[in-house]
C-alpha cells in the first residue's frame, strides 16, 4: 500500500510540473497583448475576420441565388472588361456603384465569373460591418472593458437567422453592403482628433455611400447632420465645450448638407456622360397614407426580429426556434442602449453615440411611415442600419455597465450560443442557385442567347459562367425590360437572340410571359423544348429584330 502511494506521488509530480510549465510558456502572451495592444488588436481582427468570412460565406450558400444580386455581378463584369461607368446599363433604384459593385469586380478577377461571386461578396460584406461595429462599440476604451464593448457589438450581429436573415443580410449586394462606409465615417468622428481636414473627411465617405445606395442619405447624412446641429445649438452644449468643437460641429453639419448635393450631381454627370441609368425610387419618396401606420407598424416589428435573428414567429419547435428566442435579448440590449441614448440625446453624449441615435430613430420613422414598408422582408432590407447601429450603441451605453455589475460570465455565455447558433446555421444543406437546370440545359443544346422573364434571365446568365446571355424582357414578353439590364442585348446589330423561355410555376413569374402576345409578335417557333417547368421556343431568326421599345417602369 506505501509503494502504490509513492507511487502516485511521484507521478503526481511531473502533472504539476507539466502544468507549471505550459503556464509559463502562455505567460507571454498575456505580457505581450499588453505591451503592444494594437497589434493584438489588429491580430485579433485578422483571425476573427478569417473564420467569420468562411463561416458566412457557409451560411450564405444556404440560401438560393436569384436575379437581383446576379444583375450584379454582371455589371462588375463589364467594369472589369472596359466598361467602367457602365455605359448603356439601365440600374435598378440602388445601384452599389462604390461599394459592391468594385468589391464584385475585385473577386471576379481572382475566381471569374461565376455565381459563387456573390455569396463570396456577402460574406465579406457581412463580416466587415460585423468587425466594424465591433471596433465602434468599443468607442476609447481599453483593456477588459474594451474587449467587452466589441465582443457585444459584435455577438449581437454574430448570428443571423436562417432563411429570412440570411436572405436579408446575406443574399448579395444590398443595403448592407451601405454601411462599410456609413461605419468607416463613424469610426473616423470617433478616433480622429479635432482637426481641419475631418469634415472634409467625413463629407468624402458620405459622398461615397450616397452615390452607392440614397438610404445613406437618411441613415448618415441627416444623422450626423441632426447630431452635430444639436451638439452646436444645445445650450448644454454650450456650457459644457469649449467653442472650438462647436465650430467642428458646424463645419460637420455644412459637409453633411454639400454631401447629399454632391452625391446628387456626381450621380447626375455620370448619366450625363453616358454611364448608367438610375431610375428613382419605384415605390416613390414620401410618406404613406396614414391608413398604412397599424400594418406598417406590425411589419416593423418583425422587420426588427427577422434583423435581430428573432423571428421565432411561425417556426417548428426544434433548435431554430430555441435560437430566435435567445436572440431576443439582443433585440433588448439594443434598445435599451437606444433608450439610455436618447435620454442624454441633448448634450450629455459624445458625438458618435448622438449620430447613432439620430440615424436609428431617422430610418425607424421613413420605415413606419414611409412607403416601403409593404412586407416584412422588403421591409427588413429598408431598415437595416437599425442593426449594427444598435449593437454598437449597445457596446457603447452598456459595456461599462455590465462589467460593474461582474456579468462577463452571463455575456460570455451567451456569445457561446450565439457562436453555436452560427455553427448549426453553417451545417444546412448548400443551395444550388436558382435556374441551374435551365442553363445547364441551354448550354447542352448550344443555345447561348435568348429572352426570359426577369427571374430567369440574369441568373441563367450567371449560372453559365457567361457561357449563355439570356435578357429581360418586359410587357408579357414583347419589350425590353429596362431594369437591371444593359441596352446592347436588345440592339439587334449586336446581339442575336433566337429563343425566348417561359415558365409555368410559380403564378407570379409564369405572367412575365404571356404565350398569346410573344406568338402574336414573333410568330410560331421553328422548334419547342418543354423542360421541367419550362418552355422553350427556338425561332430561326433574331427575335431582337421584332422587339419592341424598351420601358422604364422601375422593374419587374
Amino acid at each position: 500500500m506505501g509503494l502504490t502511494q509513492g507511487r502516485a506521488r511521484t507521478t503526481a509530480l511531473p502533472d504539476n510540473t507539466t502544468r507549471s510549465r505550459f503556464s509559463e510558456r502562455l505567460r507571454p502572451f498575456p505580457d505581450w497583448a499588453r505591451r503592444h495592444p494594437r497589434l493584438a488588436w489588429a491580430a485579433g481582427l485578422a483571425i476573427a475576420a478569417l473564420v467569420l468570412s468562411c463561416c458566412y460565406l457557409r451560411e450564405a450558400q444556404t440560401y438560393q441565388l436569384n436575379a437581383d444580386p446576379a444583375a450584379q455581378a454582371l455589371q462588375a463584369w463589364q467594369m472589369w472588361h472596359g466598361n467602367p461607368l457602365l455605359r448603356g446599363w439601365w440600374l435598378g433604384d440602388v445601384n452599389f456603384y462604390t461599394v459592391e459593385l468594385p468589391l464584385n469586380v475585385i473577386i471576379e478577377m481572382v475566381i471569374g465569373l461565376r455565381s459563387d461571386v456573390v455569396h463570396v461578396g456577402a460574406a465579406l460584406v457581412y463580416m466587415a460591418v460585423v468587425l466594424l461595429t465591433a471596433l465602434l462599440a468599443r468607442g476609447g476604451a481599453r483593456g477588459r472593458e474594451g474587449v467587452v464593448r466589441a465582443l457585444l457589438g459584435a455577438g449581437i450581429m454574430l448570428a443571423p437567422s436562417l432563411v429570412y436573415g440570411t436572405r436579408v443580410l446575406m443574399q448579395g449586394p444590398d443595403h448592407m453592403g451601405t454601411m462599410i462606409p456609413i461605419l468607416l465615417m463613424l469610426l473616423v468622428l470617433d478616433r480622429a482628433p479635432e482637426r481641419w481636414w475631418v469634415p472634409l473627411a467625413v463629407g468624402a465617405m458620405l459622398t461615397w455611400a450616397q452615390v452607392s445606395d440614397p438610404l445613406a442619405t437618411y441613415a448618415a447624412a441627416a444623422a450626423v447632420g441632426v447630431a452635430c446641429a444639436v451638439r452646436a445649438c444645445s445650450e448644454v452644449a454650450r456650457r459644457r465645450r469649449p467653442p472650438k468643437d462647436r465650430w467642428s460641429d458646424v463645419a460637420l453639419v455644412v459637409a453633411a448638407l454639400v454631401s447629399i448635393g454632391l452625391a446628387h450631381l456626381i450621380i447626375a454627370q455620370i448619366h450625363a456622360v453616358g454611364g448608367f441609368y438610375f431610375p428613382p425610387p419605384k415605390n416613390g419618396v414620401g410618406f404613406a397614407p396614414l391608413s398604412t401606420l397599424p400594418v406598417h407598424s406590425r411589419f416593423a416589428v418583425y422587420c426588427l426580429l427577422i434583423l435581430f435573428g428573432a423571428d421565432f414567429i411561425g417556426q417548428q419547435p426544434g433548435i431554430g426556434a430555441i435560437l430566435a428566442l435567445l436572440h431576443l435579448a439582443g433585440i433588448a440590449l439594443g434598445f435599451w442602449a437606444l433608450w439610455i441614448g436618447l435620454r442624454g440625446f441633448f448634450g450629455r453624449r459624445d458625438r458618435v453615440t448622438q449620430s447613432l441615435v439620430a440615424g436609428t430613430v431617422i430610418i425607424l420613422v421613413a420605415g413606419v411611415f414611409g412607403t416601403y414598408m409593404t412586407s416584412p422582408v422588403v421591409g427588413a432590407h429598408e431598415i437595416i442600419p437599425v442593426l449594427p447601429f444598435c449593437a454598437a450603441l449597445a457596446g457603447r451605453l452598456l459595456g461599462g455597465r455590465l462589467v460593474k455589475a461582474r456579468l462577463e460570465p452571463v455575456l460570455a455565455l451567451g456569445l457561446a450560443c450565439y457562436l453555436g447558433g452560427l455553427a448549426d446555421n453553417d451545417t444546412q444543406p448548400i443551395q444550388a442557385p436558382a435556374h441551374t437546370a435551365l442553363a445547364n440545359w441551354l448550354t447542352a443544346h448550344h443555345l447561348k442567347y435568348g429572352l426570359a422573364g426577369y427571374w430567369e434571365s440574369n441568373i441563367t446568365t450567371l449560372d453559365s459562367d457567361g457561357k449563355v446571355r439570356v435578357a429581360s424582357v418586359a410587357d408579357g414578353g414583347v419589350a425590353p425590360d429596362a431594369y437591371e439590364s444593359d441596352a446592347s442585348w436588345y440592339n439587334p446589330a449586336v446581339s442575336t437572340a433566337n429563343f425566348i423561355v417561359s415558365v409555368s410555376s410559380p403564378a407570379w413569374d409564369a405572367s412575365l410571359i404571356n404565350a398569346s402576345e410573344v406568338s402574336a409578335r414573333f410568330g410560331l417557333p421553328a422548334r419547342t423544348y418543354h423542360f421541367r417547368e419550362y418552355t422553350i421556343r427556338v425561332y430561326g431568326y433574331n427575335l431582337l429584330t421584332r422587339l419592341g421599345a424598351p420601358t422604364t417602369n422601375g422593374g419587374s
